[in-house]
């Protein structure tokens, strides 16, 4: 539904539209499920509070800034005080996070509680959010994927009309039911400090290389490469780097061998170029059907979450 700029009412100058209140609502929700975790997991009494005043401000500013240096050539081109006017929109979902790491990371300094507490308390209402705004995109015209043809398929949520009624898959609702499984996952049990991390990181990433090559809106690119899925892959094979160090330090703590160990990396490795391969053959290959190649990406991603899962949550000897 290409309907981003339907205007709710304005304040003075500036228009409030439906995505934008959409993205408030997404955010106070968010924000009310970050103060009941915090008491849940044991942390100070202030730290929602902190952590909320400083996550607002970094999340935004840093999720713009992300925004611009992705689309450097444009904003050269209509000048780099156009950067400057927020109002006119354009933020990057990775920008947002990076920010909210910085606030969790001041936060606890602020507070004087470790990092890896604070993160935990951080990412259930974080994959809320993104859950939330991600459904918010229905107001934007974002968040779609390839034109539907097969009329018994043009129905929501499945697919969406824009302003021509042309329907296209609606890629947002797929995101934003991965995010609330992750939500579903993390509200599940308590794990040891650090683990509600690491377990949201894998997740999303993994979910993110799949649903982001779904996208066919107008999705942050370098070059030819999607932002999104490279973030997301530069993240999840950082944390397995993080598990080889702590492994490699000290290999007899860990009932992983060394076999499997460079098998799993190996594999991963192989499996990320297959990834890249079926994105060129998406538009590339004329004898390879569009849904062979999600098919085969879907396996290749699958492969990618199963090395990755074994490397990032290794198992310690009893």
């Amino acid at each position: 539904m290409e309907n981003g700029m339907m205007i709710l009412f304005q304040v003075g100058t500036f228009p409030i539209t439906a995505y934008a209140a959409a993205l408030v609502v997404s955010l106070a929700c968010a924000m009310a499920v970050l103060h009941w975790n915090c008491k849940r997991k044991g942390l100070k009494e202030n730290t929602s509070f902190v952590l909320s005043v400083l996550a607002l401000p970094l999340g935004l500013v840093c999720a713009r800034i992300f925004y611009v240096m992705c689309r450097l050539n444009l904003y050269g081109e209509m000048g780099l005080q156009e950067a400057l006017k927020m109002w006119n929109g354009g933020y990057a979902l990775w920008g947002g996070i990076l920010g909210i790491v910085l606030a969790i990371l001041l936060c606890s300094r602020l507070t004087v509680q470790p990092m890896r507490q604070v993160t935990d308390a951080a990412v259930l209402p974080g994959a809320l959010a993104i859950g939330l705004c991600r459904l918010a995109e229905y107001f934007n015209g974002e968040g779609i994927g390839m034109l539907v043809e097969n009329e018994a398929l043009q129905f929501f949520p499945l697919a969406v009309m824009n302003e021509w009624e042309e329907w296209y898959y609606a890629i947002f609702v797929a995101e934003a039911l991965a995010a609330f499984v992750i939500f579903l996952v993390l509200l599940r049990k308590k794990r040891p400090a650090g683990e509600d991390t690491k377990v949201f990181a894998w997740l999303f990433c993994t979910c993110s290389l799949l649903l982001e090559s779904l996208r066919r809106d107008q999705f942050l690119r370098w070059l030819f490469v999607r932002v999104n899925q490279l973030t997301a892959v530069l993240v999840l094979t950082g944390f397995m780097v993080y598990a080889l160090v702590k492994w490699l330090k000290n290999r007899e703590k860990y009932q992983l061998k060394t076999g499997a160990l460079v098998s799993c990396w190996v594999l991963y490795t192989v499996l990320a170029g297959v990834c890249i391969g079926l994105e060129f053959a998406v538009d590339k290959a004329a004898w390879l059907p569009v849904w062979a190649c999600y098919l085969l990406m879907a396996l290749a991603v699958t492969g990618m979450g199963i090395c990755s899962r074994k490397l990032i949550f290794m198992k310690e000897c009893d």
